[in-house]
């Protein structure tokens, strides 16, 4: 099972997650809006601290955490519709450039389909 943490105001956010939906056909994706703070706080002490409005989160059944590109790349894992794509995540390099590649995307939530304030992040905010 995947806890996944993310800005459930964001419509680009909520479109890419549906899609994962649709192909988790073993149900192991559960989602869980992160302007819920208390409600996530209390779920997953681990994110005490993190970074809610900045990047999505993956936490998994071993409570081990992801972030960002990261935690996108472990949502692969949970369907094998998805399996096609760890090739591409996985590449030589992925590590280095996947993370840019997010956060380039993050600061694109706008021009992608999100009208929502919180599409507004500040790009030094999302770095790294």
């Amino acid at each position: 099972m995947t806890d996944i943490i993310f800005d459930g105001n964001c419509e680009f956010c909520r479109r890419a997650l549906r899609l994962f939906g649709r192909v988790d056909v073993w149900r192991r994706m559960r989602l869980h809006d992160a302007g819920r703070r208390e409600q996530v706080r209390a779920a997953f002490p681990d994110l005490a601290g993190a970074d809610l409005d900045d990047a999505m989160y993956a936490v998994t059944s071993e409570h081990r955490v992801y972030r960002g590109f990261f935690a996108f790349r472990r949502l692969i894992w949970d369907s094998p519709f998805s399996w096609p794509l760890v090739a591409l995540f996985y590449f030589p390099g992925a590590s280095i450039l996947g993370p840019r590649l997010y956060a380039r995307i993050a600061r694109s939530r706008r021009r992608l389909g999100c009208d929502a304030d919180a599409c507004d992040t500040p790009p030094h905010r999302l770095a790294g």
